[in-house]
């Protein structure tokens, strides 16, 4: 009976995913596009010649590539017409079936998404950092043809091969085999190949100054970390543990790395955390980390998270967006074993534990949906993905997944899928009923969280902890014995960072005596969360509060600076003057905090103050991170102390292609626009501002 069920199931699956394919996918097979490629940096267009090779499966008479925005065609091969309409390039010609054909042609286009160019107009910028002249491209939600005529459809694998002309003095990456470079005058052509089909999103262009390093994995794949000249001293605590991870991916999956090359390369102003282009994975410059923001900020998740997506996305692809949970369940879940192997089962537990409590709370807000289904959010893709795999590795025993994982890559390599494809192998490999699983997991509204807390309770280390984290409403003096024992040498961090929250508006003598014992901790988390959670410091731990001003950590200092700060006005500028050369990450967290502190504390003079400001103002820069911008309007808001420049760099950023950052500069504006000041300002500037800024000047 049982196979019975299984043979109808797959019927099921191929007349259901055979109504998929798009229109033109049914007609033509496109098989390579070579693409020669120029940028011009002044007017922020690219030139291009395409030659497109195809195969129709029927007698037809034209074909079209995609291309969003305002292309130009300037010449096309005689054999065929080519033309633009309707945001496609139009082939036209008699095309026999089953005939191998191919086309050419050259155009220009000023890319509106999908390749930014960053840095190329030096006259908005701070002189006094570097700005970091990069072209770059973001394809996934962005479409690739916006700057190379392709498909856009994902499931159309093609095999694509780019010759880049650029300034020598940089350095240009992309997927594949870098196969020769040529160099004429000051202008050098890097050639590209691929030996693979691939979806057109996962098409990449990066181009920077940038210095590398090359190691090779145990089974000898290369590969390729790229780093900033002026930041390689960070070369180690970025690339950290990175050999490790591929090594122990391969392992695990099952499969050898299915690309030529790896290369892994820093951007500026990136739309994501990480993007797992073939081969070739770009990430925010933030996780760019030194040795003292490591143990709280760095690469390590998103360097196996985009790992991953190299077999699941990019090896094998999901048929529409309904099965997204096969990519970024998958990465997610490889990833959280990846940080088990480097950081061991505790960690590995608790960020299952605060996944879970994520989607329990998505639950709670009637916002869940079911894992496979275009309509869910990233939450659930990503981290109940992971947690769906998790239950199906107990459920099936880790050898059998292991089984199934490498038999879905394997069968399906270089293919489009669905989840009906890997339930279909699931149940080649197991005799246990999976339908209560698929149930709860994939298509139920709500993340089952009874099942997660089963497995969570799996763990000694969990179950101390959900039952530490279940005294958190309780009196002190009842507890007192229970939360003081996790406070105990050798001291696990997570038990200890509980016990501080919950001594949170704790003035008893039992609290300070637990407050003592958690600083004797010495543990970086613990004084962490000592830092972040007393927001009214006891006048008996002043000194000791003092002491963490001096941490490495740049979050613990920032939170003690503040909290001591906000707690003993006679020392406000005590503690400004133990901290005002310190700077912190990548976005100056203690500065920017320290500016706008300062401008707030009595005791400087004039002078100083126009200093403050004329910095804090500086930081609203375009060539200035992100995230540092960010601080920067954020504290010049608190202190009120925009100027014009400042607010003219406040409506740019509301135009920044990054849409959380977008977000924030936008409502920043509305909120100043509420203050009659500031709307007066506004009105002022408003001709330089770009249009979208213009239409919030005039609605508020």
């Amino acid at each position: 009976m049982r196979y019975l069920f299984f043979c109808f199931y797959l019927l099921l699956i191929c007349s259901s995913n055979a109504q998929e394919l798009s229109p033109q996918t049914k007609l033509v097979d496109f098989k390579k596009i070579e693409a020669s490629i120029a940028l011009d940096t002044l007017s922020k267009s690219v030139i291009g010649k395409i030659t497109v090779h195809f195969q129709p499966k029927e007698n037809i008479n034209a074909i079209f590539l995609d291309a969003r925005g305002d292309y130009k065609i300037t010449s096309n091969t005689l054999k065929h017409t080519t033309k633009f309409e309707d945001q496609k390039i139009v082939i036209s010609g008699k095309f026999d079936a089953d005939q191998k054909y191919e086309a050419s042609f050259s155009y220009k286009v000023t890319p509106k998404k999908a390749l930014y160019f960053w840095g190329w107009n030096e006259k908005n910028t701070d002189k006094n950092t570097v700005n970091r002249k990069q072209i770059w491209t973001q394809g996934q939600g962005k479409y690739t043809s916006h700057w190379l005529p392709s498909i856009d459809d994902m499931n159309d694998k093609i095999i694509f091969d780019l010759h880049i002309d650029f300034d020598e003095n940089y350095t240009v990456l992309s997927n594949g085999l870098l196969s020769k470079t040529t160099t004429k005058s000051n202008t050098k052509t890097w050639s590209y190949s691929s030996s693979k089909p691939i979806s057109s999103y996962l098409v990449a262009l990066v181009i920077g100054k940038y210095e590398h390093r090359i190691t090779s994995t145990v089974n000898s794949t290369v590969i390729e970390n790229y780093i900033y000249p002026d930041r390689k001293a960070d070369f180690e605590s970025t690339y950290r543990y990175n050999k490790k991870i591929f090594d122990f991916l391969e392992f695990e999956i099952g499969i050898p790395y299915p690309w030529h090359t790896y290369r892994q390369v820093p951007v500026r102003d990136f739309l994501y955390a990480g993007m797992e282009n073939v081969g070739c994975t770009t990430f925010d410059d933030d996780f760019i980390v030194n040795k003292n923001t490591f143990e709280e900020k760095n690469l390590i998740n998103i360097s196996a998270h985009e790992l991953a997506h190299q077999w699941f996305g990019n090896l094998i692809t999901e048929r529409d967006s309904k099965h997204h949970w096969l990519h970024e369940g998958f990465a997610t879940f490889y990833a959280l074993k990846a940080e088990k192997h480097i950081f061991g089962n505790d960690y590995y537990y608790f960020k299952l534990y605060e996944n879970a409590e994520l989607l329990d709370r998505q639950n709670g807000q009637k916002n869940s949906t079911p894992l496979v289904s275009k309509k869910a959010n990233s939450l659930t893709y990503y981290q109940r993905g992971a947690w769906a795999l998790v239950a199906l590795e107990n459920l099936v025993s880790a050898p059998n997944f292991k089984k199934i994982v490498k038999e879905f890559l394997t069968n399906y390599a270089t293919k489009n899928v669905t989840t009906d494809h890997f339930l279909s192998i699931v149940l080649k490999h197991t005799n246990k009923d999976i339908s209560d699983w698929s149930k709860k997991w994939l298509f139920n509204n709500d993340f089952p969280t009874r099942e997660a807390l089963k497995t969570l309770t799996e763990s000694d280390f969990m179950r101390q902890y959900l039952q530490l984290a279940g005294e958190r409403t309780q009196p002190l003096i009842g507890k007192y014995q229970y939360v003081s024992k996790a406070l105990n040498f050798p001291v696990n961090p997570y038990l200890a960072s509980e016990t501080v929250t919950q001594l949170y508006g704790e003035t008893s003598p039992e609290a300070n005596v637990l407050l003592e014992k958690a600083f004797k901790t010495e543990h970086p988390l613990v004084l962490k969360t000592i830092a972040e959670t007393f927001d009214k410091i006891p006048a008996a731990y002043e000194s000791k509060f003092r002491k963490l001003l001096s941490s490495d950590s740049d979050s613990t200092v920032e939170a003690a600076l503040y909290q001591l700060w906000n707690t003993f006005e006679k020392h406000k500028k005590t503690y400004l003057e133990l901290t005002k050369d310190k700077i912190g990450d990548n976005n100056k967290n203690i500065r920017t905090a320290w500016l706008a502190l300062a401008l707030n504390t009595p005791g400087f003079s004039n002078e100083e103050r126009a200093l403050f400001r004329r910095e804090l103002n500086q930081y609203t820069f375009p060539n200035h991170p992100i995230g540092l911008r960010k601080f920067a309007f954020q504290f010049l808001a608190f202190s009120d102390n925009y100027t014009d420049q400042s607010l003219l760099n406040l409506a740019e950023a509301a135009t920044h292609p990054n849409w959380r950052f977008n977000k924030f500069c936008t409502d920043t504006i509305i909120n100043l626009l509420q203050d009659v000041k500031y709307e007066k300002r506004f009105l002022h500037l408003k001709q330089q501002f770009p249009n979208k800024v213009k239409k919030l000047v005039t609605t508020e």
